[in-house]
């Protein structure tokens, strides 16, 4: 089983020959990176960057913590090393998609919690035939996750994709489906507030996506028997949106990306809100719990631009300002260009002057300037660091590694640079930004480039680059020559239209 470990983590390849010595050999790490927060109140142990020479030295870093990046990277490094139950939790914690997760399953015959929640993760089918129908999803028993309640989530996936079913039944199916997802994330025993780890956030996505969906059709239709069901939900919607509101978003999947935007909607709107504080009050450990823990609208906007919806902020933004009672228009509109400008998007900024002569035209004068009585909330300090400081880490570990040959410690410091890089393209910009006078960054320029890629394939920082890498030549011609085409017409504002 440990041994098999190595494919719990879909890899990214790394050749030892991208430092200064050109010799070839090659490490595996892993796609994703874990949060180094520990998961208990133990404060986290000091993680020094040094060179770890061999297996034995890894295993003695890793001694004693219950997360880190180290332990990801242990059983890759040295596939001979037993892991506990803790250790394996963290290297499913670092699973980041649905095809690493289905090769994860093999491996963990010896964890059969782990597993469930890993084969719900894949859409593993069950071994057993489909129920005649949906169990009760206020009153049934869906943890641990086994073949009988992946049977019942196979159901309900085969319920929703049939467009002739009965609306009360597709209100049940996403209610079930709501309350398997969000179990199986709490069963994970991650800290309420703490960034979530990779795996998490690929539950995440179907969680929030199944339970706003239950919530919107049962308030349409009051399905009997659901009422706690929906109260409860309506809650973990609101617990789970603000772990991440304090998790990066860079490497949200897809899913997950559009969920956090429409249940934060949903959750904003009046009645949602309302009832949440309500059933929040008649709750001890939920008393605190409302959405004014959300991120404020400045960090709303800088997710929606980073994630790509930029004409989505535009409109959240404008219609925030231009609403009764709200920031007025021209802070918003200073906020909007301020977050185009700061992240080489100047070429919006002609489709939001049409959007904001638009809002002016159909908004009162009177809510045109700044509203006294509701100012903009600033901007809070987050849970996760800065791209400065993920630069700062990353470097360290790639000085670590630059000019050795390609032994053990250069691998591992090959990895551990990755990792950080790996969610974070503002941190690989950073790096990248540094110029050829930095011979370490210089020197792994192959990468860095591929972490770029990977995460940042549209930023105009991120194209200016590519163009001006020290290595263009060696690119395909054909290859720089569009980049170069694509950097020339977005400085001159050619796009978009």
């Amino acid at each position: 089983m440990r041994r098999a470990i190595l494919l719990v983590t879909a890899v990214i390849g790394i050749t030892s020959g991208c430092g200064g010595d050109g010799q070839a050999g090659q490490a595996s790490v892993p796609a994703a990176a874990v949060s180094e927060r520990p998961t208990d109140e133990r404060p986290a142990l000091p993680d020094p960057v040094e060179a770890v020479p061999d297996c034995a030295a890894l295993s003695a870093r890793v001694e004693g913590r219950a997360v880190g990046h180290d332990i990801v990277l242990l059983p890759i490094l040295c596939p001979g090393q037993p892991l506990d139950h803790s250790r394996t939790r963290t290297v499913v914690l670092a699973l980041a998609s649905a095809h690493q997760a289905a090769k994860a399953i093999a491996a963990l015959d010896g964890a059969p919690e782990l597993q469930g929640v890993v084969r719900l993760a894949s859409l593993d089918r069950a071994s057993q035939p489909l129920p005649s129908e949906l169990p009760d999803p206020a009153t049934a028993l869906l943890t641990p996750i086994d073949d009988r309640v992946l049977a019942a989530v196979e159901l309900a996936h085969a319920l929703l994709r049939d467009p002739a079913v009965d609306e009360n039944e597709r209100t049940r199916a996403h209610a079930l489906l709501a309350r398997v997802y969000i179990q199986a994330l709490q069963s994970l025993g991650l800290q309420a507030g703490r960034p979530l780890p990779p795996f998490a956030r690929l539950l995440a996505g179907p969680a929030l996506f199944h339970g706003r969906n239950f919530c919107r059709f049962y308030w349409q239709r009051r399905v009997a028997g659901l009422e706690r069901s929906f109260a409860e939900t309506e809650l973990d919607l609101l617990a789970l949106l603000v772990d991440l509101d304090n998790t990066p978003h860079a490497g949200d999947p897809a899913l997950l990306a559009v969920e956090r935007q429409r249940t934060r909607v949903y959750l904003q709107r009046s009645g949602p809100s309302s009832r949440i504080a309500k059933r929040a009050a008649q709750r001890p450990e939920a008393r605190a719990l409302g959405t004014d823990l959300l991120l404020p609208l400045a960090h709303e906007l800088e997710r929606l631009i980073d994630q790509g919806f930029i004409d989505l902020a535009l409109e959240v933004g404008l219609r925030a300002g231009a609403e009764p009672g709200g920031y007025g228009l021209d802070p918003v509109v200073a906020l909007l260009t301020e977050d185009l400008r700061e992240r080489d998007l100047r070429e919006y900024e002609r489709r939001l002057a049409r959007r904001v002569e638009r809002a002016r035209r159909s908004t009162p004068s009177a809510r045109h300037e700044a509203n006294p009585k509701r100012e903009l909330e600033p901007e809070l300090p987050l849970e996760w660091p800065n791209a400065a400081a993920v630069a700062q880490e990353a470097r360290a570990w790639l000085a670590v590694a630059h000019g050795r040959g390609p032994d053990f410690a250069r691998r591992h410091a090959l990895g551990r640079a990755a990792l950080a890089l790996h969610d974070r393209p503002d941190g690989v910009r950073e790096l990248l930004a540094a110029g050829p006078e930095d011979a370490v960054v210089r020197d792994h320029h192959p990468l860095l480039f591929a972490l770029l890629d990977a995460r940042d394939g549209e930023s105009l920082a991120g194209l200016r680059l590519r163009v001006g890498r020290a290595d263009a030549a060696k690119l395909e011609s054909e290859t720089w020559a569009r980049q170069s085409y694509a950097l020339a017409s977005r400085e001159t504002l050619l796009q978009p239209r």
